[in-house]
């Protein structure tokens, strides 16, 4: 089958990997699980725990208005891009400020809060797939998760199935910036090359991997199109996890390997 140019003339992706697999990484949001419904529920858990015991920030804040005023404070703060913890942080802050909150009361509040979402945020159900797939992957090749959001695989039932994590807010770069790839490149101590990442964002995912010099693979979400105005790189492309075993197999190292407890 044949596969995109690098040069920019689109064409179709390859349906097998260009070589060796030394370590696989994985993007969280929509890959290992559905994001769809997870915000908004995080975000009803924040309202009702304000209501609960901030009666007068409820009265004047909800989801769409705390999503306003970190919009604006988005614009006015630009480094805050990378960190969304951070510019959540500083909405409800900001929230709290209107109501006369300040110092201690006002930093109970934040943090009150955002436990109230993060608790939600992490209330994801994988996809069937995800913990069979990691299973057999880790018994062959360092994997780790790399992520712009704020889940958090310690939260979850897969803290055991990584050896290392990369996040945007500890990078201070965001996917698709070659910052955040070299810096797992680096975890994972192999070769670029070498390395598969694993994601469903053409720009953030499959464009970034690629441009870092891995081989990307792209899960498209709900099967959609890739963007006709945005440069198609050499990729695989899977409908699911579960397509990843076939053209993942037969670039694994020979023998397991021995995981570090």
């Amino acid at each position: 089958m044949p596969v995109a140019r690098l040069g920019g003339e689109r064409g179709l992706m390859a349906d097998a990997l260009a070589g060796p697999v030394h370590a696989v990484t994985f993007d969280l949001d929509n890959t290992l699980w559905d994001l769809a419904g997870v915000i908004e529920l995080a975000e009803q858990r924040t309202d009702e725990w304000l209501s609960r015991h901030y009666p007068d920030v409820a009265s004047r804040h909800d989801a769409s208005t705390l999503r306003q005023l970190r919009s604006a404070i988005a614009e006015r703060q630009p480094e805050l891009g990378h960190d969304v913890t951070a510019l959540r942080r500083e909405g409800l802050r900001a929230a709290g400020r209107e109501c006369g909150y300040a110092g201690t009361a006002l930093e109970a509040l934040v943090e009150g809060a955002f436990e109230a979402f993060i608790q939600g945020r992490h209330e994801v159900r994988l996809y069937d797939e995800t913990i069979p797939l990691l299973d057999w992957l880790g018994c062959y090749v360092p994997l780790g998760a790399i992520t712009n959001g704020n889940a958090d695989v310690r939260r979850l039932s897969l803290s055991g199935h990584f050896d290392f994590t990369v996040s945007a807010m500890e990078i201070g770069a965001s996917k698709p910036s070659h910052l955040v790839f070299e810096a797992a490149a680096g975890r994972a101590e192999v070769a670029r090359g070498s390395i598969v990442h694993v994601g469903d964002n053409c720009e953030c995912d499959v464009v970034g991997a690629a441009q870092a010099g891995m081989q990307a693979v792209w899960i498209p979400y709900a099967g959609e199109d890739w963007p006709e105005d945005l440069h198609m790189p050499e990729h695989a492309r899977v409908r699911s996890l579960s397509e990843l075993t076939r053209i993942l197999a037969p670039h694994l190292p020979s023998q397991a390997r021995r995981r570090q407890s």
